[in-house]
């Protein structure tokens, strides 16, 4: 992405050039969509680089699908480890696309989304929580309380509230917000899965804190039966050390058992009926 104080005609013209052939349109966009495909997320960031510094010169520094894919060069940036690269650019980025877009425009406020993302990434997630409490509002208005980037935010904003020592208040919205995403987006969505997996981790964490609750609701039982019919665990001992809480928590044994002895096509909460001998609806 050009900084914006560097003349126009070292990375390409700050002014949308004569209008581009429909077929170019359509080739960048193309390869936009190939880059993700590369080995690495490094040579994923640097092909969409070279899309984005073309779509520079054939669509304008401001067009929106050239903006949208230097927001990506950036996302994919932060997944090869560089977030301070990301953040710089994204501050680009989410400049431009104020000036072309509008504040307001959805596509502006995701790029907002992003940059909290990485300041997160980037080991600061007191400023991430910060950036994502004053976005929210603004992002909620914009696309509905529904739309799956809020709903993932909110997941974000779950997750820098443990991360700022408060794991009892992230527990606690997690526990209220996969019901909703379950609600919205379906038994099958990876952003449930993403959710219940996230809650489940810290439901563990939760369970070995002095004053934690004793027992374990619904939708944290679930999560937790998710992380093992999923094997979210880098090793058998950590499983095993997951199974135990559960146990403990839940005043049952031979869980393991149970759970994996489950046919694959019931769903998280039917794995868990069968385990823990409860109905398979809200938390009671």
């Amino acid at each position: 992405m050009p900084p914006t104080d560097v003349p126009p005609g070292e990375f390409g013209p700050a002014e949308p050039p004569p209008a581009a052939v429909p077929e170019v349109r359509a080739l960048l966009v193309r390869l936009r969509a190939a880059a993700p495909a590369a080995r690495t997320a490094d040579g994923a960031a640097q092909l969409l680089e070279a899309v984005a510094r073309e779509m520079v010169a054939e669509l304008g520094r401001y067009d929106r699908q050239t903006l949208s894919t230097w927001r990506e060069v950036a996302r994919w940036q932060g997944e090869a480890g560089d977030p301070g690269a990301a953040i710089h650019l994204l501050e680009q980025v989410i400049l431009d696309m104020a000036q072309a877009l509008g504040t307001g425009d959805p596509e502006t406020l995701s790029a907002r989304l992003d940059l909290a993302a990485e300041v997160g990434r980037a080991g600061d997630p007191a400023a991430a929580l910060r950036r994502l409490h004053e976005l929210l509002p603004a992002l909620t208005a914009a696309v509905g309380e529904d739309d799956i980037r809020v709903l993932r935010a909110r997941i974000d904003v779950a997750a820098h509230t443990v991360a700022v020592g408060d794991l009892a208040g992230g527990v606690q919205q997690l526990v209220q917000l996969v019901p909703r995403i379950q609600q919205v987006l379906g038994e099958d969505h990876l952003l449930l899965s993403e959710a219940r997996l996230t809650l489940g981790r810290y439901v563990q964490r939760w369970g070995r804190t002095p004053g934690a609750p004793p027992g374990l609701g619904w939708v944290e039982a679930v999560a937790v039966v998710h992380r093992l019919t999923v094997w979210d665990f880098d090793t058998d001992r950590e499983a095993l050390a997951c199974v135990s809480e559960l146990e403990r928590r839940t005043g049952l044994k031979g869980l393991a058992d149970r759970i994996y002895s489950a046919p694959d096509h019931l769903t998280a909460e039917q794995v868990t009926a069968l385990a823990l001998g409860q109905p398979a609806g809200p938390p009671g």
